[in-house]
């Protein structure tokens, strides 16, 4: 349950920096990095004590953002670009993998432009081939994402946590919660 919710972090000036699992964040909370600012009564139950889980916490102390505006390619790049979805079925199981379009062993790079999220499935059934051969198409044409839209993406949570998050995200990114 601790890795599933997903909780809003702040920094010291109260503006978004990322989001976190709910182990994470009362972690941080309990050894006093963090503090929480908002619960929506979810409970983590020990044998020894029970502690609200905080749907938004601030860190304590000012935290650096990157100026850069270049954003790094990973594979946990690639994920958040893509939704976590397979772009080739639509399918949001855990069995996501990395797949080129143009194949390396047909001199198809690793660059944002052709590498995409699929499920185990379609990704053996595309092999070596490019999704045209297969019959396949792409739910949408992958490029570089844009680091301040990229930075913050608000990830599937219950109804209360969004409510809750509404108070603190950037206005662009309310309107994608609502």
């Amino acid at each position: 349950m601790l890795e599933s919710f997903k909780i809003l972090v702040l920094n010291y000036s109260y503006e978004p920096l990322q989001f976190c699992n709910a182990k994470r964040a009362l972690i941080m909370v309990l050894s006093g990095r963090a503090e929480g600012l908002e619960v929506d009564g979810y409970q983590v139950k020990s044998p020894n004590a029970s502690f609200a889980l905080p749907t938004v916490i601030r860190v304590l102390k000012m935290v650096r953002k990157k100026s850069g505006k270049s954003i790094s390619f990973s594979k946990k790049n690639i994920l958040k670009r893509d939704n976590f979805t397979c772009q080739y079925c639509s399918e949001t199981s855990q069995s996501l993998t990395i797949d080129h379009i143009i194949p390396k062993s047909r001199g198809g790079k690793t660059t944002w432009n052709n590498v995409v999220v699929a499920c185990k499935p379609c990704n053996l059934k595309k092999s070596n081939k490019t999704p045209e051969e297969i019959g396949f198409y792409l739910a949408k044409k992958p490029i570089k994402p844009d680091f301040y839209f990229f930075s913050l993406s608000v990830p599937p949570a219950p109804k209360s946590h969004l409510e809750c998050w509404n108070k603190y995200l950037p206005k662009k990114l309310r309107q994608l919660v609502n």
